[in-house]
């Protein structure tokens, strides 16, 4: 290991760059272009809001604009030291503004306005300046906790007082209390708020910055090609499994203790019963004869890293109880999966008593070859045979918000609805092909089938969508198109030599999938057959909406043996636009999504009191008119299937996340428009 931070911030680059070069399927050209978008990305990263960096500091990075791209070939890293050096300087500086800033009243009778159009605003000329900047945007959080406080008032009745938590203290207001003193209690929250966002920001490493600059680079190269730091790294491999070993408790910062937020059900700590929500951990030691860490100001995400651990081994937490009483509580780390990353289903019934099935599959999540992982389609499958008990009549497979996963897994799963044939196409960079098929003949549901999809699915999503829809074997249901990711990526350690994880690693783009009818997903995303808008059609959000998305093209299309039992969709599409034509809950969806991007465009907040609540009574007018859509509820009844229902009935925390995800079904228009198209389907 090098003990040198520089020499091996030097090493990272010099193997990115390498790697991209060698493997990604369209390197970048190293040009001043390069430079030039290098630098916008990594600024904009740094200080997003400019709140921190002067037209100075602005000006004396731009001397490297056209730079970075010979400094990425050169490991050089003049730039990023000098960028660093500034942020932490600025963060320091601005603590102290904020400090002054928040010691004394604000006026909330001037006329003046907060600019939050972060793109167009411009770099403080002078600290002053910079300090002014702080000062609004301090002030209109201290706005917002006055109107919270007067909110909590008008709600009470007219004697009652609220009691305000400020510093710990419980203060009480009523309608009675002079102004001054609702601003001075606001203005302490805000200042507790400001000074543990500082806390937060002053302990960040150099090393997260560096992965800041580092993925300025890899970006140019496509939107998912990025570096993962030792911790990234470990992070992203948890998210794809569903699964890590540790305690089972889910922390939170609390002005420097690590806080428990959550204990997973079924997990060690849930088991020992001693650990607590509320419970802030001080020290954490490694067995018996481990040295007991002060974790109290830690990161948090160092503090999680000292609490994982393998199965079987023992971590001593020393414990603050809430009556502020200590514990030292030992805890034996087993594997925790969590339950809301896995495929999970529900049983619709209709008016007529005919039974549907829906299938929510949240990622393509991946076991990664450990035995005691999970895999999707092993899961999906058991679902699908749950749910034909149930004699289902259909089913609707959920990929909305799924942003892909396993290649692997999303062929297998779409050979679980056909008999066989090839799946996706994949293509290198070199032209090389290969077709990716489902070889089993078995078909584990047969039924009508409705994949469900908005402009978040994603990636394998699509693949699966793509399929259904070449093979004619299902609708596809949802927005106008999917998210339009047709691109295959693959992690490798960046230290090849000895296969650790000690640099990070990179995830980059190699391959390219081509549907079997030879098009790509790639920016067009799948067209969904049946189209409705929801909340995300007015946002750019979707893969075209990134100028370095690699482009769209073509191939030949395969040969397949189209679904035996064809449906006729000219009449499935024409049976629901009738439907839908003059459906007043879907039009009133698409006119509440044009006012939220209306209101999304606004440039500035005003700071006079009376003024900001003319213009929050005007918002709030505007919403007020689209809170009946929360209201909807389908005409169907949805509930858990029989081995969910023996599940919860010993498992209150389970029982609790099925009820409030039926409870969402319930008001699914989507979902409603899904189980009517498989009714035109059975016919």
């Amino acid at each position: 290991m090098l003990d040198n931070d520089d020499e091996k911030e030097k090493l990272v680059i010099k193997n990115t760059r390498n790697t991209l070069s060698y493997l990604h399927y369209k390197p970048a050209q190293l040009d001043d272009k390069f430079s030039e978008n290098v630098f916008n990305k990594y600024i904009e990263n740094l200080d997003p809001s400019k709140r921190f960096f002067l037209q100075s500091d602005y000006d004396a990075f731009a001397v490297d604009k056209h730079n970075l791209d010979d400094y990425f070939k050169t490991e050089n890293l003049s730039f990023y030291n000098k960028t660093v050096d500034t942020i932490y300087l600025r963060i320091a500086e601005a603590e102290k503004y904020a400090e002054e800033i928040l010691a004394k009243p604000f006026d909330f009778t001037a006329k003046e306005d907060l600019i939050i159009d972060s793109k167009n605003q411009t770099y403080s000329k002078s600290k002053a300046d910079l300090k002014d900047n702080w000062r609004k945007y301090l002030k209109y959080n201290v706005l917002l906790e006055i109107n919270s406080m007067q909110d909590d008032l008008n709600d009470t009745k007219k004697n009652d007082s609220v009691k305000i938590v400020s510093e710990e203290k419980e203060k009480k207001i009523t309608k009675d209390t002079p102004f001054a003193e609702i601003e001075k209690i606001a203005r302490e929250d805000v200042k507790e708020l400001i000074s543990d966002y500082f806390r937060r920001l002053k302990k960040r490493k150099r090393s997260t910055y560096f992965t800041v600059y580092v993925n300025a680079h890899t970006e140019q190269y496509d939107p998912h090609t990025s570096y993962f730091s030792p911790t990234d790294k470990e992070d992203f491999d948890i998210s794809m499994s569903g699964q890590l070993e540790g305690i089972g408790a889910k922390l939170q910062d609390k002005k420097g203790y690590a806080t428990i937020a959550e204990l997973v059900v079924g997990g060690p700590a849930w088991k020992g019963g001693k650990l607590e929500v509320g419970d802030q951990i001080i020290k954490v030691a490694q067995g018996k004869k481990g040295e007991a860490v002060n974790i109290v100001g830690m990161i948090l995400d160092e503090a999680i890293r000292l609490i994982r651990g393998k199965k079987g081994t023992e971590v001593i937490l020393t414990v603050k109880k809430k009556d502020s009483s200590t514990q030292e509580i030992s805890i034996i780390r087993d594997v925790i999966e969590y339950d809301e990353t896995f495929a999970r289903s529900s049983v619709v019934m209709d008016a007529k008593g005919d039974k549907y099935g829906v299938i929510y599959l949240p990622e393509f999540y991946t076991s990664m070859g450990d035995a005691n992982g999970r895999d999707p389609s092993v899961d999906i499958e058991k679902e699908i045979e749950i749910l034909k008990k149930e004699n289902i009549k259909g089913l609707v497979f959920d990929v909305r918000n799924n942003g892909g996963g396993s290649l692997e897994e999303v062929v297998q799963i779409s050979g679980l609805f056909i008999k066989n044939g090839p799946i996706v196409q994949v293509k290198r960079s070199d032209g090389m092909m290969k077709i990716h098929e489902d070889k089993d003949n078995s078909i584990a549901y047969d039924g009508p089938l409705v994949i469900l999809v908005n402009e978040l699915s994603a990636s394998a999503s699509e693949i699966l969508a793509a399929a259904m829809q070449d093979y004619g074997r299902a609708v596809i249901i949802g927005s106008p198109q999917t998210f339009g990711k047709g691109t295959v990526q693959t992690m490798l350690p960046l230290d090849q030599r000895n296969r650790s994880d000690e640099f990070g690693a990179i995830k980059l783009t190699i391959q390219k999938f081509y549907r079997v009818n030879g098009g790509s997903t790639q920016l067009k995303g799948v067209n969904s057959d049946i189209s409705m808008v929801d909340q995300f059609t007015y946002s750019d959000i979707n893969e075209g909406s990134r100028a370095e998305a690699l482009a769209w093209d073509q191939i030949g299309a395969l040969t397949i043996q189209k679904w035996t039992n064809p449906f006729d969709l000219n009449v499935i599409k024409a049976k629901s636009a009738a439907r839908l034509k003059n459906n007043q809950h879907l039009k009133m969806i698409d006119e509440s999504m044009k006012m939220v991007k209306t209101m999304e465009d606004t440039k500035k907040i005003p700071l006079n009191l009376n003024d900001y609540k003319a213009f929050r009574k005007e918002r709030e007018n505007k919403i007020k008119k689209y809170e009946i859509l929360d209201k909807y509820k389908n005409n169907f009844k949805i509930s858990m299937n029989a081995k969910d229902m023996e599940t919860a009935k010993t498992d209150t925390v389970f029982k609790a996340r099925r009820e409030n995800w039926i409870k969402n079904l319930e008001k699914d228009l989507y979902l409603e428009e899904s189980i009517n198209v498989l009714r035109d389907l059975r016919k």
